[in-house]
């Protein structure tokens, strides 16, 4: 029996002594002198000294920066404790420091107290520890110099702020330690009063899908400015599901969005003066039409010549002009010299005419109108006005215009702005304004139907245009130029005017001035058979009416000249076989006349 114990406590032994030979840990046996009485092969390889060299040694001579007064406070707290475990840096024999965890357990065995210290070497766990605290260090350094805040708040009512980065400073004003706990502001209060219950919906919405978020919104900083964020968030959860905090990121992109304004606008100005454009494109070619320009300006009459004098004189100016004549007379020629005599003649002559247009739309038509402001209205336009800014417009049959209006164009005339209808906001334009008329407006302001002011206003440099009959030396020059325009114009030769035709033509009073006689020279290149100019018998009746009738007065010789031309048509107006198209006029200028002279359709 006593062998069979022996035997066990043998095998103990060896299982123990094998254990700590070869357990992965320095083990020293050290006692209460600090004597080393053991240690593992472990102990030799981690440290470099042999079994000998560690025996003869004192646990304290293994370290040069101890000595026996800290071993022996280390030894009475051992003594307190039973196990102290610590870290320490410990040198090897060849001069190496390792870092290490000791763990030191007292014992005491056979009246003897000692000391059992388990040594392991912590290098690598050190190495981990380090790269873990630089990784982390790294990180905060990444997230604090992001270009935006990062942040959590509490899932509140202010969500209270409990970490945000320092880049939150350089957004709002307020230091990260202003807005943790509501030192000084919450997040709430940060946005917006206007924005902020359209937010707080929206986070409430995103949270509840749980799903990230992103707004745009504004705050107000702490000295007061508004600035645009872009703020992007997702909720923190807790196992039953329920936010218990919100995560997120915000930057200020407050130039991006103001960026965005500004080409929104600029694509809104460009969209604007593109169609702008298209409308002058499309007058342009309107105007492509117009058989007038300065180099048709024909003319020997001395009369004729004070009239291109005055234009040259008050050209170079700013100056109102209005232009007074007969119908017929070229009033629109002169308009167009003056205007390109100017220093606008860089842009186009802008042109209405007063008369053409019915009433509920020369306004539309001068001042422009927006999309809405009126039944037909689908788009915004730009008016003449506006397309002329910069440039002259040319106000024809400005006798016409209805008094209402006549107000709106005097504050054009005086302040140079107006309102689009349908917009409030008064739009400024540096317009040079060409008026013309056959009407006497003196007489007209004398009967109410034009404004006084106005005329004063129009009335600053008047130039008048004498009638055909009173410069019968242009008629050559005329019947000259017409004939080569239309025998160009049908592919005929007419070569000559004899002297009997040349004759009538200077004889006859031409009662609708120079636009009668170019329709009747273009008649007449279409009549003439050969290379001769010839009336035909159209002109025969006006011929002996110019050599027997009496002179009658001019309003007397239109009103006559207009009843030929209604009976002609069957008092047809308008259309292509109208007394309009035949007088070469607008066929609302002859309505306008017709009321004037008193014609009526009889009954």
């Amino acid at each position: 029996m006593m062998s069979h114990l022996s035997e066990q406590h043998d095998n103990m032994m060896r299982l123990s002594h094998f254990t700590m030979e070869y357990a992965p840990d320095a083990i020293f046996w050290v006692d209460s002198e600090a004597r080393i009485h053991r240690v593992n092969e472990m102990a030799c390889r981690l440290f470099g000294y042999s079994q000998d060299e560690f025996l003869h040694k004192k646990v304290y001579e293994l370290h040069p920066e101890e000595n026996v007064e800290i071993w022996q406070k280390r030894w009475n707290t051992l003594k307190e404790h039973k196990v102290v475990t610590f870290e320490k840096l410990q040198p090897t024999k060849n001069g190496q420091w390792i870092p290490v965890e000791v763990t030191q357990n007292f014992i005491e065995f056979e009246g003897q107290e000692y000391s059992c210290n388990f040594v392991r070497d912590i290098t690598a766990r050190k190495r981990a520890e380090d790269e873990l605290q630089e990784s982390q260090r790294t990180l905060q350094t990444l997230i604090h110099n992001l270009p935006g805040a990062v942040y959590r708040c509490k899932h509140d009512q202010q969500l209270t702020v409990e970490f945000i980065t320092a880049w939150s400073q350089r957004i709002t004003g307020y230091t990260p330690e202003d807005l943790i706990f509501n030192k000084k502001i919450s997040r709430v209060e940060l946005i917006h009063p206007e924005d902020r219950k359209k937010v707080l919906r929206e986070y409430e919405e995103a949270l509840k899908e749980q799903k990230p978020g992103r707004l745009n919104y504004r705050i107000i900083t702490m000295s007061g400015d508004i600035k645009w964020i872009s703020d992007r968030f997702r909720g923190v959860y807790s196992e039953t599901n329920d936010i218990v905090a919100v995560e997120g990121f915000f930057n200020d992109i407050t130039q991006q969005i103001e960026a965005e304004k500004e080409l929104t606008q600029a694509l809104l100005e460009v969209e604007y003066f593109k169609n702008r454009l298209e409308e002058e494109n499309i007058y342009l070619r309107q105007e492509i039409k117009l058989t007038y320009n300065f180099e048709n300006i024909h003319s020997q009459s001395e009369k004729y010549k004070q009239v291109l004098a005055q234009v040259e004189q008050v050209a170079a100016t700013d100056a109102t002009v209005l232009i007074l004549g007969e119908t017929g007379t070229g009033k629109e020629l002169i308009a167009h010299a003056v205007h390109n005599l100017s220093t606008r003649r860089e842009r186009s002559l802008v042109k209405v005419n007063c008369a053409a247009l019915p009433a509920n739309l020369i306004e539309s038509e001068l001042f422009g109108h927006e999309k809405g402001a009126f039944t037909g209205a689908i788009a915004r336009k730009a008016g003449r006005f506006e397309l002329a800014d910069g440039s002259s417009i040319f106000l024809d049959e400005i006798g016409e215009l209805p008094l209402d209006l006549q107000v709106k164009l005097l504050r054009v005339l005086q302040e140079g702005e107006f309102d689009r209808l349908g917009n409030p906001q008064t739009l400024k334009v540096n317009v040079r304004v060409i008026a013309a008329t056959n009407r006497d407006l003196e007489k007209a302001v004398q009967n109410g139907t034009f404004r006084e002011d106005l005329f004063y206003r129009l009335n600053v440099f008047p130039i008048h245009i004498p009638p055909l009959r009173d410069r019968p030396e242009d008629i050559p020059l005329l019947v000259k130029y017409f004939t080569q325009k239309f025998s160009k114009k049908t592919g005929k030769q007419i070569e000559r005017v004899p002297r009997k035709v040349m004759n009538i033509l200077q004889e006859y009073h031409w009662p609708g001035n120079i636009r009668e006689l170019e329709n009747i020279i273009e008649r007449a290149v279409i009549l003439s058979p050969g290379t001769r100019l010839e009336l035909g018998d159209w002109f025969s009746a006006k011929e002996s009416q110019s050599k027997s009738v009496k002179l009658v007065t001019l309003e007397e010789t239109e009103r006559t000249h207009i009843l030929k031309a209604l009976k002609k048509t069957h008092w047809r107006v308008s259309g292509e076989k109208g007394a309009a198209k035949i007088l070469n006029i607008n066929p609302q200028t002859l309505v306008s006349r017709m009321k004037k002279l008193g014609i009526e359709r009889p009954a």
